[in-house]
């Protein structure tokens, strides 16, 4: 292996094997937004439409929304597109959602039934996506300030190194030891906890928000809630952060920590996740005794580099599907999963 940063195979050269159809859409954020908006509706037409049941599903369901836009402006190439992108998606959905505010009460009174319904769904969702939106923009900016200049260079990936021991080669990076379903879970529980905080302080308040208008229940809910809760959150998780360091051999990986090294032969390994790129940006390692998941997109990044990783070496893609590794690229191919065909058929 050469120390030198290389990128993936050519898909001609490696079989490939798309994700099912049944895991793409258990993972795709917009399907669970479908679903929440879809249960909101029997309270609707029953006349209950902002009990804290629904309402809660409202929010976490135009989270979802928000949640996928983002991903997708930071998976765009060239960084200036996505960039560009999320900027107008910024714009749009601040001037949309004053639109429906100032839209909804002549529209509440003269529109039928159903589209009352969807009306007040996609107002009430229209509230977290934006917020996750500027929020994600937000984060953009402030990674961005100070970046370029001679005194503080722009920072750059991590980069593949030869190792020390001279066969094979490994890469450094910080990451949380954090699986993505805990990550998830995380996220969705505080978009329901602020909503829920959120909806006593604006009952509480009820006077000043009927003689101050929805803008200020929008302002209260986003600054005085939702900003403190995601930096509050990101500042527990980043104090996690572990050094880590991955590496390649011809027939093993290692994995060191902050205070231990893991040394996994091929023919030990079930799993191999690997994503470069975006808050999810991430290396996930299952094997026999072994179940090992570092978040890198979230961390704490180390001085001069990027919070991601670098694409596989085509070497280590070539060696895992000899080895019999099945290879699953998501779509956009941002996410490579490697699993053994069979696992319990190890040699």
């Amino acid at each position: 292996m050469t120390g030198a940063t290389t990128s993936v195979g050519d898909p001609a050269e490696t079989p490939v094997v798309r994700s099912a159809l049944w895991r793409r859409l258990a993972g795709s954020p917009l399907v669970w937004a479908a679903v929440c908006f879809a249960l909101t509706v029997p309270w609707f037409a029953a006349g209950q439409g902002m009990e804290f049941v629904p309402y809660l599903l409202m929010l976490v369901g135009g989270w979802l929304c928000g949640f996928s836009f983002v991903n997708l402006t930071f998976r765009i190439r060239p960084e200036r597109d996505g960039v560009i992108l999320h900027v107008v998606g910024a714009v749009v959905a601040g001037v949309f959602l004053w639109v429906a505010i100032e839209l909804s009460r002549p529209l509440l009174e003269t529109a039928p039934e159903p589209l009352k319904i969807a009306f007040l769904i996609v107002q009430f969702a229209a509230i977290p996506a934006a917020g996750w939106i500027w929020l994600g923009l937000l984060s953009r900016i402030t990674s961005a300030v100070g970046r370029p200049s001679k005194k503080r260079p722009s920072p750059v990936a991590p980069e593949w190194v030869r190792a020390e021991t001279g066969r094979g080669s490994e890469v450094g990076f910080t990451a949380v030891p954090m699986t993505m379903r805990a990550l998830t879970t995380a996220i969705v529980l505080i978009v329901v906890v602020v909503g829920a905080v959120a909806v006593v302080a604006l009952i509480a308040v009820t006077e000043h928000v009927v003689q101050l208008g929805p803008r200020f229940a929008i302002f209260l809910v986003g600054v005085v809630f939702a900003l403190p809760a995601y930096f509050i959150y990101m500042a527990i998780v980043q104090r996690r952060t572990l050094d880590c360091t991955i590496g390649f051999g011809d027939d093993r990986l290692w994995l060191r920590t902050d205070a231990s090294t893991t040394i996994v032969k091929f023919d030990e390994l079930d799993e191999l996740v690997w994503r470069c790129r975006s808050d999810y940006a991430r290396v996930e390692l299952r094997g026999a005794n072994l179940d090992v998941s570092l978040i890198t997109g979230i961390a704490k990044g180390r001085p001069g580099f990027t919070a991601e990783l670098p694409a596989l070496p085509r070497r280590v893609v070539g060696r895992l599907t000899d080895l019999g590794f099945a290879l699953e690229r998501s779509k956009r191919d941002e996410v490579l999963t490697f699993r053994r065909a069979v696992a319990s058929a190890r040699p």
